[in-house]
C-alpha cells in the first residue's frame, strides 16, 4: 500500500485492493493552512494514479473552517473531476456519526457539490466494512 503523504493529522494512500485512493485523517486538522497542504499532497497523488475511486475517512478530522469547506468545493473536486476526464467518480467518506460538527460540514460540501459537479456524489458509511464492500462491488 503505496502511501503518498503522512504527517501528524493525515495521511494520504492507494490501496491495491479497493482501487481506492485514501485520505485518512489520524487526528485534527489545526487550521487552513494545514488543510491545503494535506489537500495539496492528496491531489498531487491522485494525478498520478489510473482510479475513479476516492475515499475520505474523516472520523478524526475534526470541524474544518467555511474556508477549507470552499476550497473543497473550488479547487479539489473540479481538479480530481478534471483528472478523470469528466466520468463519474465514485466517492466514500468514512465518517463518525457521533461527530455532529464533522458531519454537518461533510453534508453542506455534498450539498454544494451536487448541485454543481456532475459525475461526482458522495456517498457515506460509518462502518469500514460496509465501506469496503461497497467499494469492491463497484
Amino acid at each position: 500500500m503505496p502511501i503518498f503523504f503522512e504527517n501528524k493529522s493525515a495521511k494520504v494512500y492507494y490501496d491495491l485492493d479497493l482501487d481506492s485512493f485514501f485520505l485518512e485523517y489520524t487526528d485534527k486538522v489545526v487550521n487552513h493552512e494545514q488543510f491545503v497542504i494535506i489537500n495539496t499532497a492528496l491531489l498531487n497523488a491522485f494525478k498520478k494514479m489510473n482510479t475513479k475511486k476516492f475515499v475520505a475517512d474523516i472520523r478524526k478530522m475534526g470541524v474544518i473552517s467555511i474556508e477549507s469547506q470552499k476550497w473543497i468545493v473550488d479547487i479539489l473536486i473540479p481538479e480530481m473531476m478534471k483528472h478523470v476526464g469528466g466520468e463519474n467518480m465514485i466517492v466514500a467518506q468514512l465518517i463518525d456519526s457521533s461527530e455532529i460538527f464533522a458531519k454537518v460540514a461533510a453534508n453542506k460540501i455534498n450539498e454544494q457539490v451536487k448541485d454543481d459537479k456532475a459525475g461526482f456524489q458522495v456517498i457515506q458509511f460509518t462502518d469500514r466494512s460496509e465501506m469496503e464492500a461497497y467499494l469492491k462491488s463497484v
